[in-house]
């Protein structure tokens, strides 16, 4: 009821290469939310491709449906605002250590935590505004399911101090509280 935004925090498709009719189905699904004038704001998970998530990105959002990019560095920010004020909303797609490294060599990054400390420095966020992230990361604490992949120690985690910063954290890839 009276729903102002849907967040897709990633896995949007459950392969990189995704059949023809889960693309129809999602293409039919974001034309239905459009035309109820419901935002959608869409990134990309581990099991999609960042390239076909962020296709076309530039022309929906004339119609309210908002697709990360490739991480370039860059974290795309939609701002907005409401009866509250300011509200911005970040899209990070998957990201590992090594796209990080790639763009801020100059940076120590040995860990998920600490990739995900450089980025979300990087953004600069306002804490005097509404700040949301969508994220999709294995945040300590989580836990798997069968389908997600197991590193030795947990060291794909992603220490929760990271996301301080925001008033609120959107978080795909496990698919378990």
């Amino acid at each position: 009821e009276e729903v102002d935004g849907v967040f897709i925090a990633g896995d949007v498709y459950d392969k990189v290469y995704p059949s023809a009719e889960a693309v129809a189905l999602f293409d039919s699904f974001l034309v239905k939310l459009a035309k109820e004038d419901i935002k959608v704001f869409v990134i990309s998970g581990n099991h999609d491709s960042p390239e076909r998530i962020a296709f076309l990105g530039q022309l929906t959002q004339k119609a309210g449906v908002y697709l990360s990019p490739v991480y370039d560095g860059e974290v795309k920010k939609v701002s907005m605002e409401d009866q509250h004020g300011k509200l911005n909303v970040y899209l990070l797609p998957f990201i590992k250590p090594v796209h990080v490294r790639h763009f801020f060599q100059e940076e120590t990054i040995t860990n998920y935590t600490e990739a995900m400390n450089v980025v979300v420095n990087h953004m600069q966020l306002n804490t005097t505004e509404r700040n949301i992230l969508l994220a999709h990361q294995f945040v300590t604490g989580a836990v798997r399911t069968e389908s997600e992949d197991i590193s030795v120690g947990g060291t794909d985690n992603v220490d929760a101090s990271a996301f301080a910063g925001f008033d609120y954290v959107a978080l795909g890839h496990i698919h378990r509280a």
